[in-house]
């Protein structure tokens, strides 16, 4: 940092632990399969045709028996291509599919945990579950008191998990290929975890002031910006003094 910005000065640099919640979720997911020409008629009746037919009015049209219609019909209703409805009619999710060229297999669920990070705001998702860092670091909120401000993402708009889900990086949910998660579960109650952060106490020469900086890592793309604003407020305000952070943290290395 100095050698990038000579006006900046690290004076204090230590590593801390944070609490942050972890829940297990059950992600419902649909993957595509080409449809064949039998549902692709159908389908394409229900979206295209001016006044949807009925399953014997399709029958009729195509020279069918209507029960290879109406068993067609069933199965796409259990995969949600087509609603439960008299005439053939094409729900959001078929059309979505339909653009594909697919239809939906029958759901599986896999489980996620996710991690609500209260100090940023913010929720990811995991493949796996974090375990607990050493107990040996001096705990932050000792020295820095924000308000525990639990994320609770029971109610939240599916939509709202799927983004999620795809800025953690996780696949799961790929709408260009098809790959969809349809639905979620929170499975228990948050547990705590706890995880390390690396705060540095900058100085900077030109405004002859202090900032903090919290890290998850060395690099500058690690940098926790939201948690960082948070707590200068608070240094701001002057409800956090440095002398008692530097002092007291480095009684607990």
């Amino acid at each position: 940092m100095e050698n990038e910005n000579p006006h900046l000065s690290v004076f204090y640099a230590h590593q801390f632990r944070w609490i942050l919640s972890q829940y297990p979720v059950e992600l419902i997911i649909k993957e595509p399969r080409k449809f064949n020409v039998l549902e692709e008629f159908i389908i394409r009746a229900g979206s295209e045709f001016e006044t949807p037919p009925t399953p014997t009015e399709l029958a009729s049209i195509l020279g069918l028996d209507v029960v290879f219609i109406n068993n067609t019909i069933a199965t796409l209703q259990s995969l949600q291509t087509l609603s439960g409805e008299s005439k053939i009619k094409v729900t959001d999710e078929g059309r979505l599919f339909y653009q594909q060229g697919t239809v939906p297999q029958p759901p599986y669920t896999v489980n996620v945990y996710a991690v609500s990070n209260y100090l940023e705001g913010s929720v990811m998702f995991n493949s796996e579950s974090l375990d607990d860092v050493s107990m040996k670091l001096p705990e932050l909120s000792k020295f820095i008191k924000i308000p525990d401000k639990s994320i609770d993402i029971a109610n939240w708009e599916l939509a709202k998990i799927q983004q999620i889900i795809q800025d953690s990086g996780l696949s799961f949910h790929q709408p260009s290929v098809g790959k969809l998660v349809t639905g979620f579960q929170v499975l228990s109650t948050p547990k705590n975890i706890w995880q390390s952060v690396d705060l540095l106490v900058i100085f900077h020469h030109q405004e002859d002031k202090f900032s903090i900086q919290l890290r998850q890592g060395k690099n500058i793309e690690n940098i926790l910006k939201t948690a960082s604003q948070k707590i200068n407020s608070l240094l701001d305000k002057g409800k956090i003094a440095l002398t008692e952070l530097c002092e007291l943290s480095d009684e607990n290395k």
